[in-house]
């Protein structure tokens, strides 16, 4: 990683999650993939601020903020899990006796009984019934399905977990996992996909598509896509920008700002340009919006040896990739939320790319490995 750069917005988002996210240095950037001693760096950079004792507290007050949203977002979690529960409950007696033996020592078994409406000797005859084989390993089972599930924020499907699986040694199918996760009301978040177009009229410039939808290269650096999308907040809009490289799906630049102006664009590409140090020409594909068509874009392009190439107009399948990385987003991650600000955005935002996507999200064009698996072991 020497040599690399960093943008500003990149650096400021890594030392929030030190400062303000309660992760240590060594954490951050192992996640990253950035050295401890640039952290450090960039910590001493904002150190005076944090020497100031009203600073001091806000921030210490910003982290108790912090610990009881995420409480609150946990007892969200578990009280809609209770809710879409009921109905599962109520078709498979044995998933309710399973829950009255693991809660046992919470809450009475009577009033358990009643609550879920069985009978205690139906109860007790299933808990003196021998397991089988089987059954004890699918428990084992159960632990790592739900481990690898929780680690995806809930997003992999009984494929992903048996790629997990696989990883780990084991040696179940996919129609095992999937039975169990059916049987214990596991599922992966589903969530919506909603484009909108950015822009209007015809831009005045409209280079050719040199991309074709030629989505599948062979080699790092050779075409790079990029889209915008919007995230909403209580503050307003929050856009996002960003540039994935179709080798290996990973989004290698971005950038956040809450207006739609071209220097979000730019930036974005700056970040993947100080990255990646391209030294052949790069096609950079992007739809027809008007940040793309700007003079600006066209400079920076050429100067930087990136071969500008676009969608034709209203046409949001020359650009899938990009569009299905929003969707990934916001059905993984966002689900339909409205942040109470746009800074709580950013740094939700910044966590799924940077800490999830790049590095941990299986990938399903890159046969389940992550987009930073894939290019080292590609190398």
């Amino acid at each position: 990683m020497s040599g690399q750069r960093y943008t500003p917005e990149f650096k400021d988002e890594a030392v929030k999650l030190i400062t303000e996210r309660g992760y240590s240095v060594t954490d951050v950037a192992e996640r990253l993939g950035v050295s401890q001693h640039s952290i450090y760096k960039w910590l001493k950079a904002v150190q005076p601020l944090r020497n100031n004792p009203d600073e001091h507290e806000l921030l210490e007050a910003k982290k108790e903020i912090l610990r009881l949203k995420s409480q609150l977002k946990q007892t969200e979690e578990e009280r809609d899990i209770l809710k879409k529960a009921a109905r599962y409950f109520a078709s498979l007696p044995r998933v309710k006796y399973q829950f009255i033996l693991e809660y046992s020592h919470q809450f009475k078994i009577k009033t358990m009984c009643r609550v879920l409406k069985i009978a205690r000797a139906g109860y007790y005859a299933w808990l003196h019934e021998p397991e089988s084989g089987r059954t004890i390993e699918d428990k084992r089972l159960l632990q790592l399905i739900r481990s690898s599930y929780d680690a995806s924020y809930g997003i992999y499907g009984y494929r992903r977990i048996t790629l997990d699986l696989k990883e780990l040694g084991e040696s179940c199918g996919p129609n095992r996992v999937l039975k169990i996760m059916k049987n214990n009301g596991i599922a992966a978040v589903r969530g919506y996909k909603k484009h909108k177009s950015y822009g209007c009229g015809r831009p005045p410039i409209v280079p050719p598509n040199h991309l074709n939808r030629e989505f599948a290269v062979s080699t790092p650096d050779t075409s790079w896509v990029t889209d915008i999308t919007y995230i909403r907040t209580w503050q307003g809009w929050l856009y996002l920008a960003v540039v994935l490289d179709l080798y290996s799906r990973k989004v290698i630049g971005w950038s956040m700002k809450p207006t739609l102006a071209k220097d979000i664009v730019l930036d974005a590409l700056l970040m993947a340009v100080w990255r990646r140090r391209p030294n052949e020409p790069v096609i950079i594909h992007s739809d027809q919006g008007s940040q793309y068509s700007s003079g600006d874009w066209q400079k920076f392009c050429q100067k930087h040896n990136l071969v500008p190439s676009m969608s034709r107009r209203g046409n949001c399948w020359d650009n899938a990739v990009a569009e299905s990385f929003f969707s990934s987003l916001k059905k993984e991650r966002i689900k339909k939320r409205i942040y109470k600000t746009r800074e709580m955005a950013r740094a939700d935002v910044f966590d799924y790319i940077e800490m999830f996507y790049n590095r941990i999200r299986r990938h399903s064009h890159l046969d389940g490995m992550s987009p930073e698996a894939f290019e080292t072991a590609s190398k």
